[in-house]
């Protein structure tokens, strides 16, 4: 926590917070509330990589696709996801490679879950500085799908992923 405010400020704030969830939860979904995403593929809002109702999802931002297919978006991850002093976590490396791929797949066309991740650190990925998140589908094999990615800072790739995904 980054305050110094005194202890019963602290004990006065999260009962304000126990106050605020109580009320909200009067009015609990049972289903995800869905929002239309890309070419009618939908994110949770709640998703844990860029859902605009998830309080721990990384600001990723700005899909683009270019005429291969390939996908590509930005964040900018401060200390909150920070592992190593001055490096993200490699867990929310991980996460925004999965995503990623995921993502690539399902703008191929091919929309599939993980089975396999595998993540080849190159460097730590700097927080605090723009990340360029790349991904694209590699191939298909009856119900495997294929897709590599990468995470770009500074003009330096500080992560690659490959994974095997399979079709729902």
């Amino acid at each position: 926590m980054f305050t110094d405010v005194a202890a019963e400020d602290l004990r006065a704030a999260t009962e304000h917070v126990a106050a605020a969830t109580e009320l909200l939860r009067e009015r609990t979904r049972e289903k995800p509330l869905l929002l239309s995403y890309l070419d009618g593929h939908q994110v949770s809002v709640h998703n844990p990589v860029e859902g605009p109702g998830n309080p721990l999802a990384p600001p990723v931002v700005g899909l683009e696709i270019d005429d291969s297919g390939a996908t590509s978006s930005s964040a900018l991850l401060g200390a909150a996801y920070e592992g190593p002093p001055g490096r993200v976590h490699g867990g929310w490396v991980a996460s925004l490679l999965d995503h990623a791929v995921g993502r690539a797949v399902a703008v191929a066309g091919h929309p599939a879950m993980t089975v396999s991740l595998t993540v080849d650190y190159r460097r730590g990925t700097p927080h605090g500085v723009p990340l360029t998140i790349n991904a694209r589908f590699t191939g298909k094999e009856g119900r495997k799908v294929f897709a590599t990615g990468e995470i770009v800072a500074d003009g330096e790739t500080t992560a690659e992923a490959s994974a095997i995904l399979v079709t729902y």
